[in-house]
């Protein structure tokens, strides 16, 4: 046997060994690709399943927060129509007439003096409680209440200084004192 048949012979051989073994390669690799192809499929279907399946919670979930924010957005606007009543009650005080206006500051003031030497505050607008509504009150009264020039931002009333004591008989504080004893019966007044 010659030098080239030998070289020929070694060449068919690896020839043989690199077909043999790309066939093998290439029945690893269709298998493999089938495996990942069938890993592929059972991964979506168990998405799609999955999805199935908590697409009606999810829904459900989403409908509950839906109506949880509109149950927010009822009790805000019942919250503020609760405030406005109260805002035209206080508005409502301020604007009584003159004799119920004084005839119920004066009842007021009747029980809150301690001392009878007190001093009284009024607000910035004020148009009822004056000096001269006070020197009645004193001579009616037996006190000696002065009338403060200090002007409060309150809507109605005065408040009683006593030194280092307050007697706030605003209207203001009277509805905000009252508020949370009558506010359930407003709510219900309001919406029935």
């Amino acid at each position: 046997m010659s030098l080239a048949d030998i070289k020929a012979r070694i060449s068919a051989e690896a020839q043989d060994q690199v077909r043999a073994i790309e066939a093998e390669n290439n029945a690893l690799v269709a298998d493999i690709e089938k495996k990942a192809a069938g890993e592929a499929k059972a991964i979506r279907d168990s998405y799609g399943e999955r999805l199935a399946r908590e697409e009606p919670e999810v829904l459900k979930r989403r409908e509950i927060v839906a109506g949880l924010d509109a149950k927010k957005v009822d009790l805000g606007v019942r919250q503020d129509l609760v405030n406005e009543s109260f805002a035209a009650s206080l508005r409502q005080m301020s604007e009584m007439p003159r004799d119920k206006y004084v005839a119920f500051a004066n009842a007021l003031l009747k029980k809150a003096i301690r001392t009878k030497s007190e001093v009284v505050l009024v607000g910035k607008g004020e148009k009822y409680l004056d000096k001269a509504w006070l020197d009645g009150f004193n001579s009616a009264n037996q006190a000696s209440l002065t009338l403060s020039s200090e002007r409060l931002p309150i809507a109605g009333g005065f408040v009683l200084r006593d030194d280092r004591v307050d007697v706030n008989c605003s209207w203001n504080m009277l509805l905000e004192d009252i508020r949370s004893d009558i506010e359930s019966e407003v709510v219900k007044k309001l919406f029935p």
